[in-house]
């Protein structure tokens, strides 16, 4: 619906509309917000605007009934709430009509210092005689561009693995403020664990922390599809309980905090090569923080003190130019995995444990093997020893399959594939 549309279609002093998934009417407020009135409440704002509520003789319904069946026939909309990224009023989606009930609370630069943020920033990012700060600076400034403008693009999953206290949380909640000041919890739906998801469109930053890591290879596998999706297609699918799905544009960023313990970083989904680019894997140090959180009235002030350099922060984010070596069509900056946290998520992952089994089984004192995949497979499931465990690991469908083109991708000189008489055959050694 056109802004002109909008306009001649309104009879009501303040905007109104009817959500067909709330079955409800929606007005705007004082705050310039909208909110859910049932249609007696309606009835008294008509009434208090001019409108008559009861029919006149040569009537057959009142104005104020009338007022109401054309808001439902012309001013409807197929989805009501908060909606990431956008200000309040009409959005249109993929052929749905969204009606955006309030706006993030965007913050105004401002030119300024901000010498908090800078030092907790440093500390945790400049690792091992590396700065990793060009990378978060350039994931930072896409992610408050894409909110800042209502035009959803493509952005990394930002992975901050560090030890215990490190501010790894607070840097979450600096993003939050950044980006709206909302955040959601999506690890349930991320995993697969449940189908609804319509709490997540209202809020901009999508935040995994603390949670109970599933290190299931089905929950993981979940894990890496979504984070596809999440990363590059800006048309997701909104299904709240009771309700019919609609497809809306969320302009969405997704960062996840762990400890670098190995039960901790075992929650990722392996980092196969259509995964390299979507995601942004930091390893921190921990910040010393330059004033004190011990109680509670710290806290606050140390949150105060950050909030206030905020404008700044933001201000430097817009005009911060990313380094031309780190530009990405597609993301807007370039991917980077601290490459001690890829070999430690390498080491803990599915193929390398295929690959130590049979080193303990049909590799064991030098051997070698030759075969095809299903007699690989019966071989592996069938040992005495070891068999339980590969049929553990052998999960779903085609898992050979997946296991052993990742070796041979990783370990070219121990793993080849060769066409004979018609069968394909691994070489193991």
């Amino acid at each position: 619906m056109t802004e002109e549309e909008q306009i001649t279609t309104q009879e009501t002093v303040n905007p109104c509309w009817y959500s067909n998934s709330a079955k409800a009417f929606f007005i705007q407020n004082s705050r310039q917000h909208y909110i859910q009135i049932s249609t007696d409440m309606l009835k008294k704002h008509l009434r208090s605007w001019g409108y008559a509520t009861r029919t006149a003789p040569d009537e057959n319904i009142s104005q104020a009934d009338q007022i109401m069946l054309d808001v439902q026939t012309n001013r409807d909309v197929d989805y009501s709430g908060p909606l990431a990224g956008y200000d309040a009023g009409i959005v249109e989606c993929n052929g749905y009509r969204a009606l955006v009930t309030k706006a993030p609370s965007r913050i105004t630069a401002k030119k300024g210092d901000f010498p908090i943020i800078y030092k907790i920033i440093k500390d945790m990012f400049w690792v091992k005689s590396f700065d990793q700060r060009d990378h978060f600076f350039g994931w930072l400034k896409k992610a408050e561009e894409a909110v800042r403008l209502s035009k959803p693009m493509p952005g990394q999953v930002l992975v901050l693995a560090g030890p215990r206290n490190a501010g790894k949380n607070l840097i979450q909640d600096i993003i939050t403020e950044i980006l709206g000041g909302r955040a959601a919890r999506p690890y349930q739906w991320i995993i697969g664990r449940t189908n609804f998801n319509a709490d997540l469109f209202g809020s901009e930053h999508l935040m995994i922390a603390d949670e109970a890591p599933s290190h299931d290879m089905k929950s993981r596998r979940a894990f890496g599809s979504n984070i596809k999706d999440l990363t590059v297609n800006s048309l997701q699918t909104c299904h709240g309980k009771f309700q019919n799905a609609v497809h809306l544009k969320p302009c969405w960023r997704l960062t996840i905090s762990l400890n670098e313990e190995a039960e901790n970083l075992v929650m990722l989904p392996p980092l196969d090569e259509s995964l390299q680019d979507k995601i942004m894997l930091f390893r921190v140090n921990a910040a010393n923080m330059p004033m004190s959180s011990n109680s509670p009235e710290d806290r606050e002030l140390f949150w105060n003190a950050i909030a206030a350099e905020l404008p700044a922060f933001i201000n430097f984010l817009q005009e911060w130019e990313i380094p031309e070596n780190l530009v990405d069509s597609r993301f807007g900056i370039e991917a980077y995995q601290d490459p001690d946290l890829v070999k430690g998520l390498e080491v803990m992952s599915h193929e390398q444990r295929l690959m130590d089994l049979m080193e303990m089984t049909i590799l064991e004192g030098d051997k070698t093997f030759e075969g095809t995949l299903t007699e690989l497979e019966a071989s592996l499931t069938s040992d005495y020893c070891f068999g339980r465990q590969f049929v553990k690991l052998l999960s779903f469908p085609n898992a050979m399959q997946t296991y052993m083109s990742r070796l041979k991708q990783k370990q070219p000189d121990r793993i080849s594939y060769r066409q004979s008489n018609g069968k394909g055959l691994w070489q193991i050694q």
